[in-house]
């Protein structure tokens, strides 16, 4: 409780009985006594007048600072949203269109990998000692086909690398008519037999006898001991199977 609100009360109260103890006695002492105590409850009272004004007018001027301050957040927040909005704006015209992963006719990877994937493929098998075989898949007597013809036969053979192969191994599509495998921890045998298991899974495909392919196979380190030496090798051999006609596996040389 307020000390001048006490002193008032306390003068006032005083007062009152000073002057009905005056009254009552007949005493002109009394009289006076009351008086200065409703005098002092008067100032008391005056300043306590006086303070709560202050008071209310503080109370005031901070109702009426928060409600600018409000208006200035207010404000800002408008312009940081309008902000973060023009730049999300011209981030999104400024990003490059995403890049082609897979190839859309067979659902292989983009011959971009490729490379990168056979000499990551040999680099881990250098260091872990591991053999790593490159297949390289070609479909048969399309050369002069046209270019649905060509998506067709491409469709069934993606479909048929894709479920043939292991997890651990790679499939690009190279080129119109090409596709290369890279198969992790593959020696020669291991990697004849996923070329001659492909092939028999396109004979027992809908399209049979009239969709073949020759591949051609090499083998790190019995073969090369780089990446591009080792598709340069398996190149070699798939040219050896096509020399012989339609539906071989060629192995390369070792040299």
């Amino acid at each position: 409780m307020d000390r001048r609100l006490v002193v008032s009360v306390c003068a006032a109260v005083a007062a009152l009985a000073a002057g009905v103890a005056a009254l009552v006695m007949n005493l002109a002492v009394l009289g006076v006594v009351a008086g200065v105590g409703a005098l002092v409850s008067g100032l008391a009272a005056a300043a306590l007048a006086g303070r709560l004004r202050t008071s209310q007018e503080q109370l005031t001027t901070v109702g009426a600072d928060l409600r600018r301050s409000r208006r200035e957040l207010d404000a800002l927040s408008a312009v940081f949203a309008e902000e973060t909005t023009r730049r999300s704006a011209q981030l999104t015209a400024a990003a490059p269109p995403a890049e082609k992963v897979f190839d859309e006719a067979t659902g292989l990877l983009d011959e971009r990998f490729f490379a990168a994937t056979v000499h990551q493929r040999v680099a881990a098998a250098r260091r872990q000692l591991q053999p790593v075989s490159v297949v390289l898949i070609e479909l048969d007597g399309l050369d002069r086909a046209n270019a649905q013809a060509r998506e067709q036969a491409l469709t069934v053979l993606g479909d048929i690398v894709r479920r043939t192969l292991r997890e651990c191994d790679i499939a690009c599509r190279l080129g119109d008519l090409l596709a290369g495998v890279v198969l992790e921890d593959t020696a020669e045998s291991g990697a004849v037999w996923a070329a001659e298991r492909l092939r028999g899974s396109l004979h027992g495909s809908l399209v049979g006898e009239s969709l073949t392919v020759s591949a051609g196979i090499a083998c790190y380190p019995s073969h090369a001991l780089g990446a591009p030496e080792l598709v340069a090798m398996a190149g070699q051999a798939l040219a050896s199977a096509r020399s012989r006609g339609r539906d071989n596996v060629e192995v390369a040389r070792a040299e």
